[in-house]
């Protein structure tokens, strides 16, 4: 009987062990290209050459804002990449579907000889939160050698669903497309 309890025993302690020891599910999300209306576009090839996102957000963890300064942090609820470079290369490719083919130098692409213009974005804010809406807030300058930096500043409001980061990933990447077409109108 001593022997049937230390047994049940032990199975309980290792049952319970596994329950402790396992972890919640990750769930990764990743920003969407959206295509875009092409415009008629002419001058020299461009590119993202610099992009900043603001402090605290530029990470894996999806991150939403509450009331009262407070951040939501969603550990188990991640970008599929770091969001710096999530950003970037989807809004360079939303920018490439609306311009003229060979227009935009992609990121990983050698920049081709002779003169380009940069693109250099400064994002003042890019959140969901608290409300059910994604805010995309940006400064982006094109500098061209020979010539003065033409400034531009975008203020985009994306209505989302709800708060849940799927809705969230959805308007991330709705904002996006929507910088991408103002920019492919100014250029």
């Amino acid at each position: 009987m001593r022997r049937g309890f230390l047994a049940l025993l032990g199975m309980t302690l290792v049952a319970a062990g596994c329950g402790f020891f396992s972890r919640t599910k990750n769930s990764f999300y990743s920003l969407e290209r959206i295509p875009g209306t092409a415009v008629t576009a002419h001058g020299l090839p461009v590119g993202i050459d610099g992009l900043e996102l603001p402090p605290g957000f530029d990470r894996r963890d999806i991150v939403v804002r509450k009331a009262d300064h407070q951040l939501d942090v969603r550990n188990t609820q991640q970008w599929s990449a770091a969001l710096e470079p999530a950003v970037l290369h989807t809004l360079a490719f939303n920018l490439a579907s609306r311009l003229p083919e060979g227009m935009v130098i992609l990121p990983g692409q050698a920049k081709p000889l002779g003169a380009v213009r940069a693109i250099d974005v400064a994002v003042e804010e890019f959140a969901a939160g608290p409300e059910n809406v994604v805010v995309l807030d940006a400064r982006w300058i094109v500098r061209e050698t020979g010539k003065s930096d033409i400034a531009h500043h975008e203020r985009i409001l994306i209505d989302i669903a709800s708060l849940e980061s799927a809705s969230v990933a959805d308007g991330f990447s709705r904002a996006l497309a929507a910088l991408a077409d103002r920019m492919a109108a100014e250029l």
